[in-house]
């Protein structure tokens, strides 16, 4: 974990963490689903040797289970509630993993608390801020997950939906880190230099949201410069793109070369930093075009 001084962090905006109810709902179903097993093991040993003979139990449906006899109408009660206990146990469990972490914002970058663990990291590194969505708002594209790291180099930090505020939280990381991050582009835009940004292409973002691992991702580079985009070694020339409404780029970003060849083609949150990429565009197509000379990585 890296270290960051406190008086570098800027002023504390936020505690964010998960809630606990729905852990303590399963743990108690969990408790309740043994302890009935427990009660009917018990009622089971009291039965009445002479209570013999086969036993049938009809569902709602009409449908009849039969069963030998009292015993292993007991045993296999016995048996389910113990499964779904253990289920409880299971899923109260997974939940733990998935809420283990806290986070404070900061003015100028996020702490994610792990135990006794900080780990901080100033919005001027995060150079990968990625926003997708998971569960059943998935397939709907609604965003309900944030992920950030420095770069490729490093493991992505995930936040995840059950986070308390999350719309808060994400909306409040987003303005922030274009606040701290946008001038510094600029700035090494206007002095001839270029900026990288990443991106995964549609398919693998669609493969995430079906496989739902969603931050084991290969990203590929954008390199911007003040008078084009390169991708994959294929440029689009600034000017090209000045007919272009950005704003319709909030779902599919689609760029093509000057033969009119697509040379990317991805959903909006396949782009990482997406909302600094859009506002890098839109401040460079809003400005006069000045030729590039000495192209370095920011």
């Amino acid at each position: 974990m890296q270290t960051t001084p406190p008086t570098s962090t800027g002023k504390l905006l936020g505690t964010y963490g998960y809630g606990k109810a729905l852990m303590i709902v399963l743990i108690t179903l969990g408790i309740i689903c043994v302890g009935l097993a427990a009660f009917v093991g018990y009622l089971s040993t009291i039965v009445a040797p002479d209570a013999l003979g086969p036993t049938s139990v009809t569902g709602s449906r009409g449908v009849a289970v039969n069963f030998s006899g009292p015993a292993q109408l007991f045993n296999f009660t016995i048996g389910l509630l113990l499964v779904l206990g253990l289920s409880m146990f299971g899923l109260a469990l997974w939940q733990k993993k998935l809420r283990i972490g806290r986070y404070e914002v900061y003015e100028k970058g996020i702490c994610q608390i792990i135990g006794t663990e900080r780990d901080y990291v100033p919005f001027s590194e995060m150079n990968d801020l990625y926003l997708f969505a998971s569960g059943q708002t998935a397939a709907a594209g609604l965003i309900n997950n944030l992920a950030y790291r420095r770069n490729d180099s490093e493991p992505f930090r995930r936040v995840n939906a059950h986070l308390k505020d999350l719309y808060g939280f994400i909306e409040l990381v987003r303005d922030l880190h274009l606040s701290e991050r946008l001038p510094t582009v600029m700035n090494t835009l206007e002095q001839g230099g270029a900026v990288q940004f990443s991106y995964i292409g549609t398919g693998q973002v669609w493969s995430k949201r079906v496989s739902g691992n969603f931050i084991n991702i290969t990203t590929k580079p954008i390199i911007v410069t003040r008078d084009a985009l390169e991708v994959e070694g294929r440029k689009v020339p600034m000017a090209s793109l000045r007919s272009i409404d950005l704003s319709a780029w909030s779902e599919l970003v689609v760029l093509k070369d000057e033969s009119g060849q697509v040379v990317l083609k991805t959903v909006g949150s396949g782009i990482m930093s997406f909302d600094l990429f859009l506002n890098t565009l839109h401040n460079l197509l809003e400005a006069p075009q000045v030729p590039a000379e000495n192209a370095v990585i920011a």
